[in-house]
């Protein structure tokens, strides 16, 4: 006040004072105070008579009522109702001034300038002593319009002059010493009512997911809102009576409500207020709500705030709502706290639960009681439920119903499966939704089945349900019933729900897909018993073969051993007579090597070629090549492993080439990406070794058993062609200088040597004499036609040398896979192991066999062509094996098979072949080369299935 004194005496000395008006405009200078504007009485001379004159220098100094409210009115009214102590609290404020005529002329001049006073206050006086006067002014306000209330007066324990600031600062205490929203919204609710002055308030928690759903914290009746503790319950109320809170949680703004304005909508009081009053005649009239806004722009709580005389004004919603807002952010914090805490008690939760998963995984039905019970601990539900959506019958399937909240509960329950239509009850509009539904009141929902409790006399209340989702489609529905600590679930419990579904969801999925290969593969061990006893060889077989005590008088080591000339029978009393003189027997015995030839015999399919002939063929050539070896460069276990895999060597063949089946899409071709059917022989061969009473290998040492396997596996590969030409190659690298690099001692090249070792058995066929050589091509072209057939019933054409319809083919097909595979193998192994030389100069016999019989074939279909023209040009050299050979294509093209050295499909020249002079049987000519099919006149020689034939892309007529 000196300072304001100190002020206007400036003014009387006509000091300017620079500021601004509420406009925003520059005040004009104010005029000094003069005796005019005075009475001689003192009285201010705005309360004079109008009559009264002024000085004229002072009439733009009288503010415009429009703005300005009259303050003397308010003064003269405030002097009419104010209390004793206010006058002697106004009179104290006062005392510093000299005379009552000063206070009459300061105040008078301030009312009139009130431009100067705004200016002053905004300049001058700090903003924390502005609210300090703004809460005290509230506080006179409200002590006013109830002087007859005790408890809304402040008390000795409450300081009425604390800010908003203060408050906030008092909330955040509260918070630190009770992280717990509910304890920051009662300490917020309680400051704000403590503020405007109210006689009773309630709070209201809203659920946004169910509109019409509304709770309120239960208070304690006997004692004043003051002292209130911090309701530990909430109770669902009255939907007639929470028709305003819902109006007011919808718009998010505040509202004032007169039970004399609007007594149809007006709500009862509440009971509180009535004990607070000591009198139950009394009753609320006057009502504040005050909406609590989330960060998401929701209202989430509404409080409720009860007069009986007095209305609420403006002043107490802007006094409400400032508090709120500050209270709102400790909230929002105390939420965020929360959350932090309930993440991380989640993921020590989460962890237990995938321990779980793991150790139940075993068993679908205890994984899901394990699950359910880990749920139920989670959101602490009395019964829990999980289906699971069947969509082809259009049902909900549940194993685990109703399971009842015990932690010491024994899971091992007996199981029962329940069925309901999908469509039915809240978990069947789940499981089509795809949406969580918290139903805080069952028997209001008119999805609710009521036919569970009626039966079984339980009283459902809540129900949380929560979609079990795996890649976007719902594959289950978990469903929780009554929260055992409180009448509904709440959006915490809904949050949390939802980060442990997901991993329930795969937990389920993969605990199915478990289920599911345990299915099948129960079912594959029945099939695989199945097919054990139909193709395992029966005992009385078994015995026939061990008493048959006749002698078989057979050179097992002639390379030309008629195949033909035996049964099966007899095959397989060879196959264990050459297995009898390879090996040690003591190592072996007899019975489990008679039962093992004989379902490897059982095992191979009836197809023309690969069957069980062809395997004993096979296995007789790697006996011969064996035998021959008399230096024995394979060791024990090689020999061993190279025997026993070409008897097994195409087990359970089909028929089909690696490319028709990859063509087809058959499953061994998804299971081998490379050499399909040689893994599918491999493996049937160590299935039938894992039979009871087959292991042959049995009295052998662990790791000679696994070497010898390792070695199966690699012959078995090697008969494929595709890993032929690699083979070769690196061979021929060998040989390729004058001093052979090939050596004995060095592993790797053993085990190229096994390879072309398998590959010459193999195709021994080839190095047969003609007449086994004609028999064993004609089954093989007859598996070729069968292939063949099936491409073309398949809408495909087929290469001409499985085309049932071109079987001139033939010869020029045998003349490609003699010339291309066979000579070079049997040319290469005799450079490794010297004595196989029969079986090279048998295969180069068989070859020009064959490229006779081309010629012939050539020189006719020429011939029909050539009679149907009117000029015939003479042709040479047909039919001779010495000189290079000239042929027509089918396509009229010229083709000339070139005996000289180039490269083949792998690339490099081939070596000379070996001649024996003094065997005039096996004499060849010493021009001969093994020499391949080249491009000539536009004819491009193609590989296909081991043989020679002419590209189809080439064969165009072409007129000589």
């Amino acid at each position: 006040m000196r300072a304001l004194r100190m002020e206007i005496s400036s003014r009387s000395s006509n000091t300017p004072i620079q500021s601004k008006t509420s406009d925003g405009r520059s005040p004009q200078l104010l005029p000094p105070i003069g005796k005019a504007e005075i009475g001689f009485s003192g009285t201010p001379a705005s309360l004079k008579s109008p009559t009264e004159t002024k000085a004229r220098f002072h009439a733009g100094c009288v503010p415009k009522q429009s703005i300005y409210m009259d303050w003397n009115s308010v003064r003269a009214d405030k002097k009419k109702h104010s209390v004793k102590h206010s006058r002697q609290k106004k009179t104290k404020s006062l005392a510093s001034f000299k005379d009552a005529e000063e206070q009459e002329t300061i105040s008078h001049y301030l009312n009139r300038n009130k431009d100067y006073l705004e200016t002053y206050i905004l300049e001058s006086v700090p903003q924390d002593v502005v609210e300090k006067w703004l809460h005290m002014k509230m506080k006179n306000n409200a002590i006013n319009v109830h002087p007859k209330l005790s408890y809304n007066r402040p008390s000795a324990s409450h300081d009425h002059s604390r800010t908003t600031k203060q408050m906030f600062m008092d909330i955040l205490k509260i918070y630190k010493e009770d992280p717990r929203e509910h304890t920051v919204l009662w300490q917020l609710a309680k400051s704000v009512a403590t503020s405007i002055g109210v006689e009773t308030y309630r709070v209201y928690k809203l659920f946004p997911d169910h509109p019409t759903f509304v709770q309120h914290f239960v208070i304690d009746h006997t004692k004043l809102p003051q002292n209130q503790p911090v309701p530990s319950t909430l109770e669902r109320s009255d939907p007639q009576q929470v028709e305003l809170v819902l109006e007011v949680a919808k718009k998010g703004t505040s509202k004032r409500v007169s039970r004399f304005d609007d007594p149809l909508r007006f709500p009862e009081t509440p009971l509180s207020l009535l004990k607070s009053c000591n009198s139950r005649n009394k009753q609320g009239n006057y009502i504040l709500y005050q909406p609590i806004i989330t960060k998401s722009g929701k209202t989430s709580y509404v409080l409720e705030m009860w007069r009986t005389k007095d209305r609420f004004k403006v002043i107490d919603e802007e006094i409400s709502g400032h508090i709120v807002v500050w209270g709102s952010v400790a909230l929002h914090y105390c939420k965020l706290y929360v959350d932090k805490k309930r993440e991380r008690n989640m993921s020590d939760f989460l962890l237990d639960v995938v321990k779980a998963i793991f150790e139940e995984m075993v068993s679908l039905d205890q994984l899901i009681k394990r699950i359910l019970e880990f749920a139920q601990r989670l959101v602490n539900a009395d019964r829990a439920s999980l289906f699971l959506v069947d969509y082809r019958n259009s049902e909900l399937v549940s194993t685990v119903f109703d399971l009842k909240f015990e932690p010491g509960l024994d899971l091992d329950m007996e199981k029962k499966e329940i069925r309901m239509p999908i469509n039915r009850g809240i978990a069947g509009h789940v499981a089509l939704s795809g949406e969580t539904m918290n139903i805080p009141d069952a028997y209001s929902d008119y999805r609710f089945n009521r036919d569970v409790d009626e039966a079984t006399g339980y009283k459902t209340i809540s129900i949380l349900c929560m979609p079990i989702k795996v890649e976007g489609k719902v594959i289950g529905v978990v469903q929780m019933v009554n929260k055992r600590d409180d009448k509904y679930f709440g959006d915490d419990d809904e949050a949390a729900f939802e980060i442990f579904s997901t991993f329930f969801g795969l937990a389920l999925h993969h605990a199915r897909l478990y289920d599911r290969i345990m299915r099948k593969e129960q079912k594959y061990r029945v099939a695989l018993e199945v097919l054990s006893y139909h193709n395992t060889c029966r005992e009385y077989e078994v015995q026939a073969m061990l008493l048959d005590k006749e002698p078989l008088n057979v050179d097992f080591a002639d390379f030309y051993l008629d195949p033909f000339r035996f049964d099966e029978f007899e095959k397989c009393k060879c196959i264990i007579s050459m297995f009898r003189d390879l090996f040690d027997m003591t190592q072996f015995d007899i019975t489990t090597l008679t039962r093992f030839t004989l379902t490897v015999k059982k095992n191979y399919r009836t197809v023309p070629y690969h069957n069980f002939d062809h395997g004993w063929t096979v296995a007789h050539a790697m006996y011969a090549i064996l035998k021959s070896d008399v230096k024995e460069r394979f060791d024990y276990n090689k020999r061993l492993a190279l025997f026993v895999a070409c008897l097994c060597h195409d087990l359970d063949h089909r028929g089909y080439t690696n490319k028709y089946m990859s063509e087809t899409a058959s499953p061994l071709a998804a299971m081998y990406t490379t050499s399909t059917l040689e893994h599918h022989h491999f493996n049937i061969t160590v299935t039938i070794l894992q039979q009871d009473g087959h292991n042959i290998f049995s009295h052998i040492s662990s790791e000679d058993y696994k070497e010898i396997l390792g070695f199966i596996r690699h012959c078995i590969l090697a008969t494929d062609l595709a890993a032929f030409f690699p083979n070769l190659d690196k061979i021929r690298e060998l040989y390729r200088s004058d001093e052979a690099q090939f050596s004995w001692d060095d592993p790797s090249h053993r085990d190229l040597a096994m390879a072309i070792s398998m590959t010459a058995a193999d195709l021994s066929a080839s190095a047969k004499p003609w007449e086994i050589q004609i028999k064993t091509v004609k089954v093989i072209f007859e598996e070729f036609y069968d292939q063949g057939d099936k491409e073309r019933a398949a809408g495909r054409i087929p290469i001409p040398m499985m085309d049932r319809n071109k079987p001139e083919e033939q010869p020029a097909s045998q003349v490609g896979f003699l010339s291309q595979i066979c000579i070079p193998c049997y040319d290469m192994l005799y450079r490794i192991l010297p004595n196989t030389k029969p079986m090279y100069a048998m295969a180069t016999k068989n070859l020009n066999r064959w490229k006779a019989r081309a010629d012939k074939i050539l020189f006719k279909q020429d011939s029909k062509k050539d009679n149907s023209k009117d000029s015939l040009e003479p042709k040479d050299g047909i039919g001779d094996d010495d000189d290079d050979v000239t042929v027509k294509n089918e396509g009229n093209k010229r083709v000339e098979i070139i005996r000289q050295e180039s490269k083949t499909i792998i690339g490099e020249a081939q070596p000379k072949p070996v001649v024996w002079n003094d065997d005039e049987e096996f004499a060849v000519e010493q021009t001969f080369r093994s020499n391949i099919w080249k491009e000539i006149d536009g004819v491009t020689w193609i590989e296909e299935e081991g043989v020679l034939v002419a590209s189809e892309a080439t064969k165009k007529d072409d007129t000589v």
